[in-house]
């Protein structure tokens, strides 16, 4: 079975109601195009369960990629409401499974 991508968020460029752009590193696993991420949580918490989209992955200025892995960084670009819950140190975190979400 394949290890759950991580992304550590270091700031949140832009966000909306549909999504954001933000500067991050994978900290574990691959993290792919188009992977759907929850936000890890405060167990103690009891708000429901933020969900975003990876939609894009740009390494270098105009350069998109469609992975990256640690201990790279990039500026990501993500689909979702759950974006403005996002802040630095925030870890996002995919499903085993690699799970994909359709476009």
């Amino acid at each position: 079975m394949a290890e759950a991508s991580r992304i550590q968020i270091h700031s949140v460029e832009e966000s909306n109601e549909a999504g954001g752009i933000c500067i991050a590193r994978c900290v574990g696993g691959v993290a792919r195009v188009g992977q759907a991420f929850a936000v890890e949580g405060d167990s103690q918490t009891n708000r429901p369960e933020l969900r975003v989209t990876l939609d894009q992955i740009e390494r270098y200025t105009g350069v998109f990629v469609e992975f990256f892995d640690p201990p790279h960084a990039a500026r990501i670009y993500l689909s979702g409401e759950s974006v403005g819950a996002l802040s630095r140190g925030s870890i996002v975190v995919s499903s085993a499974s690699g799970t994909h979400v359709s476009q």
